[in-house]
């Protein structure tokens, strides 16, 4: 460029009017366009002006408030371009359900509502749960999981987990079925039938499904701490064959009441596989520590650790949470003399918790559990109604003698039993105002207050006003528990159990809430 069009080009941004003076943006120009060229008068003028302006620091207090006038408009302009790309652009692979897209729906969502002065987490948490609308709030459960679940994800994949499968699948050849029923037949030692006699399960449930009985009645006939077996027991629910009745299981699911779903072939693998003596100690070898309870007596009662402030005066911790190994927690377990079992000695009950596409849990290194048991991995299926609500996979295996204490889940609940015995005391949500609930706040909220061991009836008056039935379950059954339904559990022997939630039904919550529960 020549001095003669550098000084124009000087001149033309000198002379721009700003609040009565002139505006420049860059003093680099100003001090290369006065190295030794000759100018007009007027740009002689507007370069003397300038370095007065310089020098009394105006020019620099303007360029600083129009610094940040044009810092705001650029930062603007590119929020506004982001809000169209991710809008018109990349939503486009939410709808494929692509995992790019779901964080662009959640951006965009978040935007929206930061605009109306809320984040998309009040959002996410404040919203009520609606079943035909796929939405959900609180209701004890964690929000709803927004990604796809990547089922290659799930399970276990160290090759020396596989190689025992391998080892174990040639010795027990996983397509025998009539091996695996007549397996089923030796782990199950005994048969147990209605103490009224057999009763129909047509095709769907019956109106009054399933009959209850006054709760006094089956504590009397059985009480808990007694292990020997009846022959005869309160059972009012149907037994339901995997391979010639899954029709009918699905129908009572779909009607949300409780039913058995028995010989499950891969729920018989599983079960034949645990029963065998080595197994489950090379699954779980000493060197794994897992979660596990210990109780000075055979009564267990969950609890959270409450907050100081909002501990209750009177609360005791009714159990201690330890780490044991299996091959420790079966030592002590694994017990045959009576006299060591008593309900005031020492009980305590292994856990094993897979997490899986859960993602409020803590791994412990137990995700085979999905590969042990397949029908519980997060697949829409008769286990699992609702994958994207799943919590998971817990394991828990008892000793003889030990007693969950009667409480509720809110959500729906699949339980299969693995080895053993477990008596299952089950009660409709509507028994609920009956049962002396710990509130909600409390420790031990959604557990009863009374000792079904021994009923305080002064204490507790209307607890004789409740309903159940009972169902004693084996190796190769699994229970379906609808929301909320209360149960009651008594090892009746060494057994293992796992089971899953997912999902709740909202009609459940109606006689909830008259215990405070909402």
């Amino acid at each position: 460029m020549s001095p003669i069009s550098r000084g124009v080009a000087v001149t033309n941004v000198l002379q721009q009017p700003v609040n009565g003076g002139v505006h420049t943006s860059d003093k680099s120009v100003l001090v290369s366009a006065n190295d030794g060229a000759s100018f007009s008068s007027s740009t002689r003028r507007g370069i003397a002006e300038k370095k007065r302006l310089l020098n009394d620091g105006v020019i620099d207090r303007e360029n600083t408030a129009t610094s940040l006038q044009i810092f705001i408009g650029a930062i603007m302009f590119l929020f506004g371009m982001v809000t169209v790309i991710l809008h018109g652009v990349v939503m486009k692979s939410f709808t494929d359900k692509d995992p790019l897209g779901v964080l662009a729906n959640n951006l965009e969502d978040n935007l929206r509502n930061m605009n109306q002065g809320r984040g998309m987490m009040s959002k996410k948490f404040d919203s009520k749960f609606d079943m035909k609308n796929n939405k959900r709030g609180h209701r004890g459960l964690p929000p709803k999981r927004q990604e796809p679940i990547h089922l290659d994800e799930i399970g276990e994949k160290s090759e020396e987990y596989w190689n025992l499968r391998k080892e174990y699948d040639k010795k027990f050849p996983p397509d025998d079925i009539h091996r695996l029923r007549n397996t089923m037949s030796r782990l199950r030692e005994r048969n147990y039938t209605p103490i009224e006699g057999k009763f129909d399960c047509p095709d769907n449930p019956p109106k009054d499904y399933p009959h209850d009985y006054p709760i006094m009645d089956i504590l009397d006939h059985w009480p808990p701490d007694d292990t020997a077996p009846r022959q005869k027991i309160f059972q009012s629910i149907c037994v339901f064959d995997y391979i010639t009745e899954s029709f009918k299981a699905e129908n009572y699911r779909k009607a949300e009441v409780p039913f058995v779903i028995r010989d499950d072939p891969a729920m018989m693998r599983a079960a034949e596989r645990w029963a065998d003596p080595n197994y489950l100690r090379k699954l779980l070898p000493e060197s794994s520590r897992q979660r596990a309870e210990y109780s000075h007596n055979n009564h267990f009662m969950y609890w959270n650790k409450p907050k100081p402030h909002k501990k209750p005066v009177a609360f005791k911790e009714p159990t201690e949470y330890i780490k044991m190994s299996y091959p420790e927690w079966l030592k002590k377990a694994n017990v045959t003399d009576d006299r060591l079992l008593g309900v005031d000695q020492d009980h305590w009950y292994f856990r094993l918790i897979a997490c899986g596409s859960f993602q409020r849990c803590r791994p412990s290194g137990s995700e085979f559990m999905f590969d042990e048991l397949p029908f519980f991995r997060p697949v829409e299926s008769l286990y699992v109604v609702d994958p994207m609500h799943q919590m998971g996979v817990h394991c828990r295996f008892g000793m003889k003698g030990v007693i969950a204490e009667n409480h509720f889940d809110a959500s729906r609940n699949m339980i299969a039993v693995m080895g053993g015995e477990r008596r299952y005391i089950i009660s409709d949500p509507a028994n609920c105002p009956n049962m002396y609930l710990y509130p909600k706040g409390h420790p031990s909220a959604r557990h009863s207050e009374v000792d079904w061991s021994s009923v305080d009836q002064h204490k507790f008056p209307k607890f004789p006003s409740v309903r159940a039935h009972e169902i004693v379950l084996q190796a190769g059954d699994a229970l379906y528990l609808p929301t909320n339904y209360f149960h009651y559990i008594i090892s009746l022997g060494l057994n293992y159990q796992c089971n899953t939630r997912s999902g709740q039904v909202e009609e459940a919550f109606r006689p909830i809430r008259l215990c405070g529960f909402k």
